[in-house]
Parts: structure tokens; C-alpha cells; sequence
């Protein structure tokens, strides 16, 4: 069975509604693997969802449970395992690492983003020009590799326009940001404009951290909280040189939380920060 890292939102769901069920039925997990021959770990996995059960185990738990397949809850679990096995656009790409793809999942399914980048321009905002150059950097010279993850994260920014409910985004980026020439002065020039663009946009804001903040909280770099519909757990996603790292625990996330209002409070306010942008762009 496909594992998921860590577990997405939709597989959660999943697992917390079968968990209900089984608990209705004061079963222990150890009896409800019996009911349906199979091991207490997998019913665990399936109910934490770490794993992408098959139609065929659901539809076997559901009956166990004397949950009808043609009512409800029954039809809607059936459904939300069907999409789950269905592949995402992501998990098509040789490029992308497998903790990258996972954010990406997890983004598509995101209600909002709070994002605070100390040195690039985050990703959901980038030029194709831009990303590129990105990509480029201390990577391996496949031209082909490189433009999958460009191209990756171009199609990722489609969440920006999604119909009806296209993600909200709060992005805080530091004034060095503004300043890095990736890509040279022209790639530069034409991102920011394509910031102070895409600020325009409702579900859009962006805030500039001036040098003159001083030393903030996130002093050790950037990260990013998504936060999910209905009873969803939000996710804390932070890029270090060893590699991406998920946080998931209430206090993580609490902090994350707490140091992102941090920075919103010492940045410029949004319009003070699309006005600071658009001045940039012109002295490029």
C-alpha cells in the first residue's frame, strides 16, 4: 500500500471517520483486524492515515461496522478512498523529491498559506524566468530535470486561482528578497512587478520585512503553515540545507504560528510593502 509522509489531510479524514465507526462499535483495533484478516498495525496505519487503504479493505471494514455501501457515511468514505487513490499530478515527476511532492499535496488541498521567506521570492509567486534560475542553482545541469521543477511550480500556483475557493496566501519576505539579483537585474525587475501584480489579488497579501527590523525570530530561515477545511490540523513545513522537514505536533505548530504574527508586526503593511515593491522595481 502507498504510504503517505506525513499522512495528508484527506487520509486523515479517512482514517478518523473509519476510527469512529470501529469505536462505535467498541472494538478494539486488534478485533476489527480479525473481523477482516488482517494485522493490528494495518488497521493503525489505515486509521492514522499513513497508508492508502484499498476500496476493497473499506468496503470490508464499512461491513464489518454494518455501515450500508449505498448511505451515508458509507457512499461518502467509499468516494474519498477512491480519491485518494487517485494519482496527483506531482507524483508524475522524476524531479521532485518525495517530501516536496508531499507538500505539494498537501498544498492542493489547503484553504490558506502563511509563508515567510528570508532571502528568494516564494515559489507560489515566482516568474517562470525566475524559477528557473532558482532551480538552477547548485543542481545537477540536466536542462530536463530542471525545467520539470520549473514547470512544477508554476502548475503549483494554480491553487492561487482555483474556483470557488482559491487559496489564501500571506507571504512575508525579508528586504534581501528585493535586492538578490537571481536571474540578473531584467529577471529581477520583471518578478517584482509580477509581485505587485498578484498583490492586487483579494485572496493575496504580501508584507516586506525592512533591514531596519532588526534581529527578528526567524533569524534561521523560512517556513510555511498550511491550514486546512472543517477540523484539519494545520502543517508547519520548514526547507533546511539537510532537507524538508514536516511539523505536525500543536506546540510546533503554536510557535511557527506565534513567530510568523511576529514578523507581520514589525514588517511594512501590505500596502506600504506593495508601494516599497513597486519603487524597487523601478530603481532596478
Amino acid at each position: 500500500m502507498a504510504r503517505f509522509t506525513p499522512p495528508t489531510p484527506r487520509s486523515r479524514r479517512l482514517g478518523r471517520e473509519l476510527r469512529k465507526l470501529r469505536e462505535a462499535k467498541s472494538w478494539t483495533m486488534d478485533e476489527a483486524g480479525k473481523h477482516i484478516g488482517c494485522s493490528t498495525s494495518r488497521i493503525s496505519r489505515i486509521e492514522s492515515g499513513e497508508i492508502k487503504p484499498r476500496t476493497g479493505d473499506v468496503i470490508e471494514l464499512l461491513m464489518a461496522y454494518d455501515v450500508p455501501l449505498e448511505g451515508e457515511p458509507g457512499k461518502s468514505l467509499l468516494a474519498l478512498t477512491r480519491e485518494l487513490r487517485q494519482s496527483g499530478w506531482w507524483q508524475r515527476l522524476d524531479a521532485l523529491t518525495g517530501r516536496y511532492a508531499t507538500f505539494i499535496a498537501y498544498e492542493a488541498e489547503a484553504v490558506e498559506l502563511r509563508n515567510f521567506e528570508p532571502t528568494l521570492v516564494p515559489g507560489l509567486l515566482q516568474t517562470p524566468d525566475y524559477a528557473r534560475a532558482v532551480n538552477s542553482v547548485g543542481r545537477e545541469t540536466d536542462a530536463e530535470a530542471i525545467e520539470q521543477r520549473v514547470q512544477a511550480r508554476l502548475t503549483r500556483q494554480e491553487v492561487l486561482t482555483r474556483k470557488p475557493s482559491p487559496l489564501r496566501l500571506h507571504a512575508i519576505v525579508s528586504e534581501a528578497t528585493l535586492l538578490f539579483e537571481v536571474g540578473g537585474q531584467d529577471v529581477l525587475r520583471s518578478q517584482l512587478d509580477h509581485i505587485v501584480k498578484l498583490a492586487g489579488r483579494p485572496n493575496i497579501t504580501v508584507q516586506v520585512l525592512r533591514f531596519a527590523a532588526g534581529a527578528t525570530l526567524a533569524d534561521r530561515g523560512g517556513f510555511a503553515i498550511l491550514s486546512f477545511e472543517r477540523d484539519e490540523p494545520p502543517l508547519g513545513y520548514v526547507e533546511t540545507p539537510a532537507g524538508e522537514l514536516f511539523l505536525e505536533s500543536p506546540r510546533e505548530i503554536d510557535r511557527l504560528a506565534a513567530v510568523f504574527d511576529h514578523l507581520k508586526t514589525l514588517a511594512m503593511s501590505p500596502a506600504e510593502s506593495v508601494k516599497f515593491i513597486r519603487e524597487r522595481a523601478s530603481g532596478t
